[in-house]
């Protein structure tokens, strides 16, 4: 044999016996790509919980059970409810709160002013005093408002289910 043909030939053995290169599952690579933008996730039998917060920069305001300040687009229709950020290119950027059933854990809000308005994928968002509720993917923590006066038309809600005050 060659010595060309014996170097190609170990070649070729040290390539079969090498190691397969370790491949990532699925969980791992949505991990490593870190949370998507998107509406919130609803659960079998979950319930949308709502909570009033202290914000820095805007006061009084309605948070979601992760405790991020939620918002309300002026643009949308109340009286009936109706949402207009619907396309992905709204939707990626302010999720809708979403709720199964029109089921609330809100203790500290005026029941009379929660429920829930159908949008066009058949999931149920949730209104406050009408108003179809969001969140903001700028949001970093929980806490922020930075979603606050966007383009004029977005505003964090207050406990009343208008904008915050401030």
């Amino acid at each position: 044999m060659s010595r060309f043909a014996l170097l190609v030939l170990t070649l070729l053995l040290a390539a079969c016996s090498a190691e397969p290169e370790e491949t990532a599952t699925l969980e791992q690579l949505e991990a490593a790509a870190g949370p998507v933008a998107g509406p919130t996730p609803v659960l079998p039998g979950d319930i949308a919980k709502l909570q009033v917060e202290q914000s820095p920069a805007v006061g009084p305001v309605v948070a979601d059970r992760e405790h991020y300040t939620l918002y309300l687009n002026t643009q949308d229709s109340t009286d009936p409810p109706k949402p207009t950020c619907l396309e992905p290119e709204c939707t990626l950027v302010w999720p809708p709160l979403l709720a199964k059933g029109g089921q609330f854990d809100a203790p500290a809000l005026d029941k009379a002013l929660l429920g829930t308005v159908k949008r066009p994928d058949g999931t149920e968002q949730v209104t406050l005093g009408g108003h179809p509720v969001h969140r903001y993917v700028d949001d970093e923590q929980a806490g922020d408002a930075k979603g606050h006066g966007i383009d004029g038309r977005w505003f964090a809600i207050a406990p009343n289910g208008t904008k915050a005050a401030r």
